[in-house]
């Protein structure tokens, strides 16, 4: 039987990226587990960089419960998401969740296809900002198959539900979430990974700064892509990053930890710090 897990990343009670969520999966046709987490009830505490978890079959040895997310992740046949957009972004805690998959590559192997469907509620026209950008990141980080990432003007608690379209349009995302459904990027979105932002380059040249790809910022203001075949997101790419030059800096830092102690130490006695 498969199972489905669904991510909520909001304090508030059945608000709108809850309830959605539930839409969703309530309307899964196939035969499923259903299992839920509200990500802000549990402690995820900042990535230390201690690179423990790019060794294979080797846990995160930070002591708090991102160890159980991953693993909930990992055990499911699908993933949805709802998080909500804060200033401009998706809800801190989801990015603290994404900084942690600086072992992503071992998670990958048992994640890698499994559909994934993100929903982001927003309440303020125009103020969506970086969010689909920054969202889209730990499904790609896991080699997930993005079906959708739903951006949806909802401000009230359970607002979206005052549409009929927002319910019509979940219950047909929830009965195609194991279709073979994958999302199709806009004519102003990144071809390779779905980013609508871009960042401006020399000579007309632009670049996604999500996956890395480039393309070519045409008069009229369309951009022409041509799909790389090593994006950041590639398996090459991921290998190099994370099996490579992740490991190589780990290695630089043992062979020089002794002379940087010894930079440092003159910064030791600056203790300014203040505390509640």
């Amino acid at each position: 039987m498969k199972k489905v897990l669904g991510l909520v990343v909001s304090n508030r009670k059945l608000g709108n990226s809850e309830v959605l969520v539930k839409e969703i999966m309530s309307n899964i046709p196939e035969e499923c587990d259903r299992e839920l987490i509200r990500l802000t009830d549990l402690d995820i505490k900042p990535c230390k960089a201690c690179y423990v978890c790019l060794q294979p079959e080797k846990a995160c040895p930070v002591q708090d419960d991102f160890n159980f997310v991953i693993e909930k992740i990992r055990k499911a046949d699908a993933l949805i998401i709802g998080v909500p957009v804060y200033f401009l972004g998706p809800h801190g805690y989801f990015k603290m969740l994404t900084d942690r998959l600086v072992g992503a590559q071992n998670h990958a192997q048992a994640t890698r296809g499994k559909p994934c469907i993100i929903v982001m509620p927003y309440g303020s026209t125009g103020w969506e900002g970086y969010s689909k950008a920054a969202a889209i990141v730990m499904p790609n980080l896991l080699r997930m198959k993005l079906v959708d990432c739903w951006q949806i003007f909802a401000t009230l608690p359970g607002e979206s539900l005052l549409n009929h379209d927002n319910i019509s349009y979940a219950r047909s995302l929830g009965r195609e979430l194991f279709s073979g459904r994958e999302y199709q990027a806009g004519s102003k979105e990144c071809p390779v990974c779905g980013s609508d932002l871009f960042r401006l380059l020399n000579e007309n040249q632009v670049e996604c700064p999500i996956c890395g790809s480039r393309g070519v910022l045409r008069n009229n203001g369309s951009h022409e892509f041509s799909i790389p075949d090593h994006h950041r997101f590639s398996d090459q790419e991921m290998d190099i990053h994370f099996k490579g030059w992740l490991l190589e800096m780990k290695d630089r830092f043992l062979d020089q930890k002794d002379h940087l102690k010894e930079l440092q130490r003159g910064y030791r006695d600056m203790n300014w710090w203040v505390k509640p």
